[in-house]
Formats: structure tokens, sequence, C-alpha cells
């Protein structure tokens, strides 16, 4: 984990994990990918669908949320990702300024501070609304509709 933590966090290379945790760098993608299949499997639990509750229990702090946004059950943004992208990709993931690689990644929360939805991995800097929309068309990540009545 910690291993895996320094180089998602830290935004370290093998070879500086190599050296800190004297291991190969076999060894260090081995339990790269076992943790990264293992945090994939619980984002499963953690990132579940909201109930579309009209009502839900916002904590202190956020109750006139309630008044201000009637019929709401969340809200969706998205926000840019620096990423580390092999040289022959980086056209595609480029941003504006530096020249730094970034992802696109979208997500929709509700008002306990619950992700509910998620879409990761779009390239550079691809606009907030190109995403939504792409996800709304997309079969493979069912996007939560709410009930009419009711909106994000």
């Amino acid at each position: 984990m910690a291993m895996f933590f320094m180089m998602l966090c830290h935004n370290q290379r093998f070879s500086v994990v190599k050296r800190r945790f004297q291991h190969s760098k076999q060894t260090i993608h081995k339990y790269f990918h076992e943790v990264l299949s293992r945090m994939m499997e619980f984002a499963k639990e953690v990132i579940v669908p909201t109930s579309f509750n009209p009502n839900p229990n916002i904590p202190g702090r956020h109750k006139r949320l309630r008044k201000v946004f009637k019929g709401a059950i969340g809200a969706l943004d998205g926000t840019l990702i620096h990423a580390i992208v092999p040289f022959e990709k980086q056209h595609l993931y480029r941003g504006r300024g530096k020249g730094d690689c970034y992802q696109n990644v979208l997500a929709i929360c509700d008002f306990n501070m619950m992700f509910t939805f998620l879409v990761a991995g779009w390239e550079g800097v691809a606009h907030d609304s190109r995403i939504l929309s792409e996800s709304l068309t997309n079969a493979n990540a069912p996007f939560p509709f709410p009930p009419p009545g009711i909106y994000l």
C-alpha cells in the first residue's frame, strides 16, 4: 500500500520507489497492480447510485442548502487532474499553458458528500458539458437520471 500511495500521491516513478523500498521494479509493478485492482473493487462499493431522496439527511452546516436548492439531490462538477502519460500519447492529454498533461474527471455527489457517479480518464482539457453529454449517452456508464421534479 505504501508503494502504491507513494506512486499515486507523490507522483513518483518506479525507479524512485525501487530505491526507497529496496525492491525490484518487477515486484513493485506486481504489487502496484494488485493494490490497484483491489482499489477498483473497493470503488464499486464506495461510489453507489443515489436513492433520489428529495429530503436528504443534510448535515447541520449545509441545512440552508435545502432551502436554496429545493428539489436538488446533489451537485456535479468537473476537475482537471495531472496525469503522467507515455510520450507517444502526450499530444492527446496536453493542456493549455505550460503544456502539462491532464485528464478530466466529472463527478456527482449528494448533499452528504458521498460520490454517486464518476467519469474519469477524459484526455486533456475537455469541456465539462462535453463529458456530461457523452456520459448521458454511454451505455457502459449508466448515468443516474433523477425522476421528474428532482434535479442535480
